[in-house]
């Protein structure tokens, strides 16, 4: 059987231990920002550590896995930030560690200790070590997907294959965006191997295995009216076609800070040479650069988010790991390290940004961390409030800020569970608040007072069957060096 295991390694700088201690060490770090940082939740992740309050097969806008993770670190650690964060880091360890052992099993040694160091320090597993997004169980997943998936390719095991339908599925219930892995090696069996190297048996068993681990998620989106599918198709929906130049120039911009300015150019200048190697090197070529080109299209037709091909640079590690490896010209090789030396400066200063809250030196005129500061000391005051003037209910009007204050209201003893909600103006919802916490579908008593949070000075005349409506107090908080967050706060006695 044909083996892409290079017999004449070059040697490296990069023994076992050295690399262990620098994944290790940049774990520790990353965890120990965690705990330090003053960054406050993103409206996404507090809405997944609602969800994590109560356990389900499916939610809203995402597979259950982010739920059922945070659910597990806030149980062993309580709810601070860095307890709801806390798999991200010790994920990214994790897909590091597969990604060794990938590289190590199909190209060898010193492929696996390279694989490893390239991932740890690409921006997106150094930002991805402090957030919490439903990227971090899929890449897992993803990762010991192909892990077994080589290893059946060249055993043509039924039991690996076995192995590639469970973690192919708890991929897909950690995002949907794990049937490109299925559908892009799919494709690669029919053109490459056609039963030469992966029977047809086994591909049905990786198939069907991987079909009964989300069955539970197909099922309750089956019960739920399939809420969850909608949102994902509704965010691809291409029915209003933009055809915008400067949304590839954006998407493909990102990427460069994606996986590493450098180390994409690198995968840019092999990837297609890739594609008509050996079995192996096309496989990882056709479950990584389909995905790239796939979203680039999408972001002329729509818009793309630079996390939405995140999963092809899996593949990408280990073709670079394979390149670096072979008998190449010292340009390429300087290249390749002056990338990975690159990547690990960029490692450094998001640690800081993270463990800081700041990013310093540079002097940013739009800090995207106002966004997450501020809340806190705000839902304080809110809570205070409360209290005082006897409050029944809170009602916002954005998602972004019931997430958020739903988080830090709750946190720490739940006491404004089912009392916080959303007024909106859509028919359908189009999100999770919208869906289970609509002020206008909830019972009401006459002379309950209700609070308002909003962060403009205008109830922009909506309909909230209040008496007596009056603006009861304004509250801010600073975020960043000038700027403050200002709520303004009105009540009012149901009718």
């Amino acid at each position: 059987m044909l083996s892409l295991r290079n017999k004449r390694e070059s040697p490296t700088l990069l023994n076992t231990p050295v690399v262990l201690l620098f994944l290790l060490i940049i774990t520790i770090l990353r965890i120990y920002a965690l705990h330090v940082s003053p960054i406050e939740l993103s409206v996404d992740e507090a809405q997944y550590w609602h969800w994590s309050r109560e356990i389900d097969f499916g939610y809203f806008t995402k597979p259950p896995l982010i739920a059922w993770m945070i659910s597990l670190s806030t149980f062993a650690f309580g709810n601070e930030e860095w307890a709801v964060r806390l798999f991200s880091p010790i994920i990214h360890l994790l897909i590091s560690l597969v990604l060794w052992m990938t590289a190590k099993f199909t190209f060898g040694s010193n492929s696996g200790k390279i694989a490893a160091m390239i991932w740890i320090f690409t921006p997106a597993a150094s930002l991805g070590g402090f957030i919490i997004s439903t990227d971090t169980p899929l890449l897992l997943f993803w990762s010991l997907s192909l892990f077994f998936l080589l290893i059946s390719i060249r055993e043509n095991s039924s039991f690996t294959s076995l192995l590639v339908g469970i973690f192919l599925g708890l991929a897909f219930l950690s995002k949907y965006a794990a049937l490109y892995f299925l559908i892009f090696f799919i494709i690669w069996w029919l053109i490459y191997d056609r039963s030469k190297h992966l029977s047809i048996k086994n591909i049905l068993i990786i198939v069907f295995t991987s079909i009964l681990v989300a069955s539970t998620n197909l099922y309750w989106n089956y019960l739920n009216d399939f809420v969850t599918v909608n949102h994902t198709i509704s965010n691809a929906n291409l029915s209003e076609i933009i055809l915008s130049h400067k949304n590839v120039i954006d998407f493909l911009s990102s990427q460069f800070l994606v996986f590493g300015p450098l180390l994409f150019l690198i995968y840019l200048l092999i990837i297609i040479d890739s594609l008509f190697k050996d079995r192996d090197i096309t496989l990882l070529a056709m479950i990584s650069l389909p995905i790239v080109i796939l979203i680039t299209v999408q972001s002329f037709l729509k818009i793309a988010n630079a996390n939405w091909a995140v999963t092809a640079y899996v593949g990408a590690t280990l073709i670079i790991s394979y390149n670096v490896t072979l008998k190449r010209n010292n340009i390429f090789k300087i290249f390749f390290y002056l990338g990975l030396l690159l990547n690990m400066a960029l490692s450094v200063y998001i640690l800081n940004i993270s463990s800081s809250g700041s990013f310093y030196p540079l002097d940013l005129k739009s800090n995207p961390l106002r966004k997450n500061l501020g809340f806190e000391s705000l839902a304080i005051n809110i809570h205070d409030i409360f209290i005082e003037e006897n409050i029944s209910k809170i009602v916002f009007e954005k998602r972004s800020d019931i997430s958020r204050f739903n988080y830090y209201l709750n946190r720490d003893n739940n006491k404004f569970e089912n009392k916080i909600f959303i007024k909106t103006k859509n028919f359908v919802p189009g999100n999770f608040y919208e869906e289970n916490f609509n002020y206008d579908l909830i019972n009401k008593r006459k002379g309950e007072k209700i609070l308002i949070v909003k962060n403009i000075s205008n109830l922009e005349n909506k309909n909230y069957n209040l008496d007596e409506i009056k603006l009861l107090k304004t509250i801010s908080s600073k975020t960043i060096k000038n700027f403050e967050r200002t709520y303004y706060l009105y009540v009012g006695k149901i009718k």
